[in-house]
């Protein structure tokens, strides 16, 4: 399964479970809209728009550890109308429409409306091992996070943890179902930096500990 095969739209390495993955969404989901993955780039054609990840986190699918899904948000010429995001690992999926935002397990679905954990005592700060600064300054602070190494599915979490930290840039099959998950929480956006909190106070903690000398 970890055989290459390309250098993927989004500029990954393509292995056969990624391509393998994708082929399984695009026979799902072509007859709704044009797909634009990032493992192939933009797949057939139609009135919506799906921006697909088909495996998020495929490194730690490859290595055995149990933080890894899917990502996929359908959109009109309004904008996202629907997201879904999925951990294969622990079998739960976050689904948010217009009406609705909720979890469910997938083998048993019994949707349960997501609610905030305020009690959050740590955050997330994914590819915090490429940061320049942003790390140090966490860390000089005594800033608790964890880098599970999957960003929609660390994105799918911001309500229960206490924020999600992405530095550097984001590829839109990473980040366009998790941001239409995050668009009612605190957060503040820069070129390089973006900061997703449940609480304004802790925002502007992070703005401050983070961005004190810009």
């Amino acid at each position: 399964m970890s055989v290459t095969l390309q250098k993927g739209e989004g500029g990954d390495t393509t292995c056969v479970i990624d391509k393998t993955a994708e082929d399984i969404f695009v026979q799902k989901l072509s007859s709704f809209g044009k797909i634009y993955s990032e493992e192939s780039g933009v797949i057939g054609e139609g009135k919506y728009n799906i921006t697909l990840d088909p495996l998020d986190g495929s490194d730690n699918f490859l290595s055995n550890f149990p933080y890894f899904g899917t990502s996929v948000a359908l959109e009109d010429d309004f904008g996202v109308k629907a997201a879904v995001i999925a951990n294969l690992a622990d079998d739960t999926v976050v689904v948010k429409t217009k009406e609705r935002f909720c979890r469910s397990s997938l083998m048993k679905p019994d949707f349960k409306d997501i609610v905030k954990n305020p009690n959050s005592k740590v955050g997330i700060f994914e590819r915090a091992y490429l940061s320049k600064t942003y790390a140090d300054k966490l860390k000089a602070a005594k800033i608790k996070y964890r880098i599970p190494g999957a960003v929609a599915l660390s994105l799918s979490l911001a309500h229960e943890v206490s924020f999600v930290i992405l530095e550097g840039d984001l590829r839109v099959f990473d980040v366009k179902a998790g941001l239409y998950m995050c668009e009612e929480l605190y957060q503040h956006k820069t070129n390089d930096l973006t900061i997703i909190c449940q609480q304004e106070n802790i925002l502007n903690r992070l703005k401050q500990i983070l961005l004190e000398d810009r």
